[in-house]
């Protein structure tokens, strides 16, 4: 009998001691952490990037296309892109937003963690595509934020977090439609929406809604609360009214990141302090649009940015502490290259090409590249709103 209390008294001593470790260790957590996020803006394909990745058995290898990119996304703490598409199991068509489930591999290798569901394409093909767009997502090893297969879901995944050392973040994600679509009655809870006239005007911000999910967010108790949102307008770099509202409404309710997609084009960064009414502070950034990350159709080089962002938290205190971009490409090498098509780092392959690394790129795209980095610099170095002028008394 003593030999078996003996026994339960040292599992119990075990487990107390596990504890105090556990207990120790979440102490340690929370004196000090630091974690980094990179995300990019609009990731689909052209078909003839699908057609290049065709392999010879009918697979599909999107591999060889991103891989020059998978250093910047896979050292992140966590990776974020908006996907403008749908999974399916046949009829795979690039004009349509339909891709097999090695595209969802793929990204996943390459370093994405999270992929914003939320946008044009949400229900292009139909609300059954748009749950196996999150399940294959989900299988592998992702998270889709912003859309939904039933009332459930979105009760229990409207905000997905992901804890990354010891810093908590928490992710929702909005679009300013569907496609021009109706969301059908029966399913009117699979979509987050920026806009009540979602389908017309784009007028009527979904003020109440937005605000009911930043609550649900903060109820959570991250550090760092981020908002991903499909607005705007497409080819258009100017940022519109309503785009304002809702950038002051995400950031003065909670949101630290704004993370813009849908123009596909690069638009301006803004980062902006907060004040609020118990007389903190604190700092945002607002990125109005990140470009195409991935398209680029015959004889195209897209630019765009990777964004990175490294937060410290001190206590209960978490902030922006560092905020850079990598200028990419997504381009079509030619058709003198064995892959044809790549997201490509700009400044890297600019440098090569100078270098006499004439293997890399052709000149067509060198010159593109230098006019796209020029054009990018220009939009992204310069202050966001712009600087008054200082009045000067002669």
């Amino acid at each position: 009998m003593k030999r078996w209390i003996a026994f339960f008294a040292c599992l119990i001593f075990l487990f107390t001691m596990c504890a105090c470790s556990s207990n120790e260790e979440e102490t340690r957590r929370k004196d000090h952490a630091s974690a980094s996020l990179s995300a990019v803006g609009d990731i689909f394909l052209t078909q003839q990037q699908m057609d290049d990745a065709k392999q010879p058995d009918g697979s599909y290898q999107f591999f060889r296309q991103l891989e020059d990119v998978i250093v910047p996304l896979s050292q992140a703490d966590v990776t974020i892109g908006n996907f403008e598409g749908n999974f399916s199991d046949f009829d795979f068509d690039a004009t349509r937003g339909s891709y097999p489930a090695e595209l969802a591999r793929d990204l996943h290798k390459v370093g994405f963690d999270v992929l914003q569901t939320a946008n044009s394409y949400s229900i292009f093909n139909g609300v059954s595509s748009l749950e196996m767009t999150k399940r294959t997502i989900q299988d592998n090893g992702m998270k889709a934020i912003g859309t939904y297969v039933s009332t459930k879901d979105r009760d229990h995944n409207q905000v997905v977090i992901r804890d990354a050392n010891g810093v908590r973040f928490a992710f929702v994600a909005f679009t300013k439609g569907v496609g021009n679509l109706s969301i059908p009655e029966e399913s009117g809870c699979s979509v987050d929406l920026l806009y009540k006239d979602y389908s017309t005007d784009y007028t009527e911000i979904n003020e109440g809604y937005i605000l009911n999910v930043l609550k649900k967010a903060k109820n959570l108790a991250p550090d760092v609360i981020v908002a991903a949102v499909h607005w705007g307008s497409e080819g258009q770099d100017q940022i519109s009214e309503t785009q304002q509202q809702i950038a002051d409404l995400l950031v003065n309710n909670g949101v630290d990141v704004v993370l813009g997609s849908h123009s596909h084009v690069v638009m301006p960064i803004e980062r902006r302090t907060v004040k609020f009414e118990d007389g903190t502070k604190k700092d945002c950034i607002i990125a109005y649009g990140l470009g195409d990350f991935s398209a680029a159709g015959e004889g195209e080089c897209n630019s765009s940015i990777i964004l990175n962002l490294n937060f410290s938290r001190h206590g209960n205190q978490t902030k922006i502490s560092e905020y850079s971009y990598i200028p990419i490409s997504a381009v079509d090498r030619g058709v003198e290259y064995a892959d044809r098509y790549s997201v490509m780092m700009t400044q890297e392959e600019i440098s090569l090409y100078e270098g006499n690394y004439f293997d890399r790129v052709n000149e067509d795209v060198y010159e593109q590249m230098v006019n796209d980095l020029e054009s990018v610099r220009k939009k992204l170095d310069a202050p966001y709103p712009p600087e008054e002028p200082t009045e000067t008394k002669e």
